[in-house]
């Protein structure tokens, strides 16, 4: 079970817009160049992709989605975070798109934080240079970390 859903998030695409048009994240890919340039220009070592829908991987209501992403939302403006829009799903269409933030941050401590705040599995971690990172927040089924 794990493992399947360690594979659903390895597989995924992730898209984030940026200004002048939508790159799309894989994990294990390098991070694009456009991403990597805003990431630069926010000043910080690497962005967080973050989602605040259907926590712990169970679906939610369209309206307890929307509600947890709007505090999502406030949570990064309130904390002068920059970020951009973006949205997360299955090639397979075996899972909603989940509207997401490509937040930049100071590090991916920082990044595991937000998304244990919003109950999320996991997170992708941007580095400014190398490939984008599954970074694992679930616990496992024995309920260690």
């Amino acid at each position: 079970m794990v493992e399947a859903l360690r594979l659903a998030y390895e597989t995924a695409w992730y898209s984030v817009a940026l200004a002048d048009g939508v790159e799309v994240l894989r994990v294990g890919q390098a991070v694009p160049p456009r991403v990597a340039a805003w990431i630069v220009a926010q000043g910080k070592p690497g962005a967080g992709f973050v989602t605040a829908c259907n926590p712990h991987g169970r679906l939610a209501s369209d309206k307890e989605n929307a509600e947890a992403m709007a505090r999502l939302r406030a949570l990064v403006a309130c904390r002068s975070w920059p970020a951009l829009p973006g949205a997360g799903g299955s090639d397979r269409d075996d899972w909603p798109a989940e509207p997401s933030l490509l937040v930049a941050l100071d590090s991916v401590t920082q990044a595991e934080r937000l998304g244990r705040s919003f109950r999320q599995n996991a997170i992708l971690w941007l580095p400014l240079t190398g490939t984008v990172e599954l970074v694992w927040l679930a616990r496992s089924q024995a309920g260690c970390q």
